[in-house]
């Protein structure tokens, strides 16, 4: 069994032709808890139908500012949709868990989290369930000192100062200094092609999958409005790279790896620099050219330091698709 709530593997994730081929086995029985038929849900035997934040109650926090939000719902959930906390306690209930916080409302939860927080965290002094209900928005508590990180000259490491050397990196077998190492993809051979990025017709290219314009990721990539603004999915070429391929601006280009391919419309410019391509990931298979997106080239490969993703870690052969 395959329970999915929030993620969208069969599109952000790495290596997606290798994620659908799993989420086609006969013996998986996979559940999508979702508001949209997303490329993921389509795989899935049950779908069951999420709540939207119109309809449930949660708490927020953001990259770009310094407050915390809680979200009223202006609706009661339409039809049988749940939200991931009340699914999550049902099924807690089902399968005999007793812990008390499991069998607690949303709202107990997020008062139970902010008075576990603020009991070590200072910026969340003054900050209550009631606050927050009240007033929807409340900054974090700061202090003339802490408005400003690191203003004492203070650092969270051993000394207290900037380390150059890192024991703890060390520890982990890793070089304690900073060092640019070619990634491991690249390192690689693949037949007579040389795998080192360059500008001959034979050379792979660095594939940088960024952010959109007009998506968070993959979230609202299915609203029409903002798929015409964002245009047609498309890769930004140098145009001495695109010369040596034989790729005109506006024409469809297939890119490849030994992990898959996929189609997409070239836009040449000198905005991108040799040896690098760039395309916009948050594209939905469904979406794209022949079902697939970048991330069917994608590296599903873990880095050594922290065992986190190398999606930016990845080389492509770009070739006009009238090629076949």
């Amino acid at each position: 069994l395959l329970y999915f709530f929030a993620p969208h593997p069969a599109n952000s994730s790495p290596n997606a032709g290798l994620i659908v081929k799993g989420l086609q086995r006969e013996d998986l029985f996979t559940v999508v808890h979702e508001q949209f038929m997303t490329d993921t849900a389509r795989y899935a035997d049950i779908v069951l139908p999420a709540t939207t934040q119109l309809e449930h109650v949660d708490l927020h926090k953001a990259y770009g500012h310094r407050n915390l939000q809680y979200n009223h719902p202006a609706i009661q959930p339409l039809g049988e949709a749940k939200s991931n906390w009340d699914v999550m306690r049902l099924l807690a209930g089902a399968m005999g868990y007793t812990e008390p916080w499991l069998h607690e409302s949303a709202e107990e939860a997020i008062r139970g989290v902010l008075d576990a927080t603020r009991a070590h965290n200072p910026y969340l002094t003054g900050i209550t369930l009631e606050r927050l209900q009240a007033e929807g928005t409340v900054p974090l508590h700061f202090t003339p000192e802490t408005r400003v990180p690191f203003a004492d000259g203070r650092f969270p490491t051993p000394s207290g100062k900037v380390e150059l050397w890192c024991e703890a990196m060390r520890a982990y077998g890793l070089d304690p200094l900073p060092d640019f190492e070619l990634p491991h993809e690249f390192q690689l051979a693949d037949g007579d092609n040389d795998r080192s990025a360059g500008s001959g017709p034979q050379a792979p290219l660095v594939l940088i999958s960024a952010a959109p314009h007009h998506f968070v990721s993959s979230s609202m990539a299915n609203q029409p409005s903002l798929q015409a603004k964002e245009g047609a999915p498309y890769v930004e070429l140098h145009p001495q790279d695109a010369a040596a391929r034989g790729v005109e601006h506006g024409a469809d280009v297939i890119l490849a790896n030994g992990r898959g391919w996929c189609r997409l419309r070239a836009v040449v410019t000198e905005d991108v620099p040799p040896g690098v391509a760039v395309a916009p990931k948050g594209r939905w298979a469904q979406h794209s050219p022949d079902g697939r997106n970048i991330n069917w080239t994608t590296s599903d490969a873990l880095a050594d330091l922290a065992g986190q993703s190398t999606f930016h870690s990845n080389l492509v052969w770009v070739r006009p698709a009238a090629e076949g």
